[in-house]
């Protein structure tokens, strides 16, 4: 049976999956790009979502490392679903690196090698932490991640990959459409951790 705060997690990891999914598909063709751009929207808000879910889960770590312990079980379940959507946003970028580029992987793009790092030292971080399993452990771990994570974003150069697609476009109309599918990533991963995390506990 499902409980009274399982159902508004669930309805709003629904309600926001499918608004991002809308969003994408009413994306008007870009001038230069046409329809990959929605391609190019979905690869980088699944990416840019990542980047501020892992920072939400650095928060939460940090606050369990402070005392709170109610906190672990959404540091946890956030982190993962962060490096999850990292993942997902690295698979969608195939298709269109294919169609703009000709290539599924560009290995020499300095923003895909650093894309594959940071999914390296993540799988890297996961087993350690499982191997370790110590709640503090996985909170620094969590931490240092999310250093490393910011580290490699920011220091990364660009070949190929444009530095800010979104914001250099003169549609204001595009970057409005991009600012809400990018809030609809974050809303539904942080919906879906509430609904995963409110199960957990159910269960224990």
């Amino acid at each position: 049976m499902t409980s009274g705060k399982q159902i508004p997690y669930l309805v709003l990891s629904l309600l926001f999956a499918a608004l991002w999914l809308i969003l994408l598909f009413f994306t008007p063709p870009e001038r230069t790009l046409g329809t990959i751009i929605r391609w190019v929207f979905a690869h980088g808000s699944l990416t840019q979502a990542a980047v501020y879910v892992f920072l939400i889960a650095a928060l939460l770590a940090a606050g369990y490392l402070l005392g709170n312990e109610k906190l672990y079980l959404w540091m946890v379940t956030v982190g993962a679903i962060a490096f999850s959507l990292w993942a997902l946003g690295f698979i969608v970028s195939i298709i269109p690196a294919r169609l703009a580029w000709g290539v599924f992987v560009d290995f020499n793009e300095p923003r895909t090698q650093m894309t594959l790092r940071v999914l390296a030292i993540g799988a890297i971080l996961l087993v350690i932490v499982w191997w370790v399993n110590h709640p503090k452990f996985s909170a620094i771990a969590i931490l240092l991640f999310a250093f490393i994570l910011l580290f490699l974003v920011r220091s990364t150069s660009l070949i190929r990959h444009p530095a800010n697609p979104v914001g250099d476009s003169p549609s204001s109309y595009l970057q409005l459409v991009y600012a809400g599918i990018l809030f609809s990533a974050i809303l539904a991963s942080l919906s879906v951790a509430g609904y995963l995390v409110d199960r957990q506990r159910k269960t224990r």
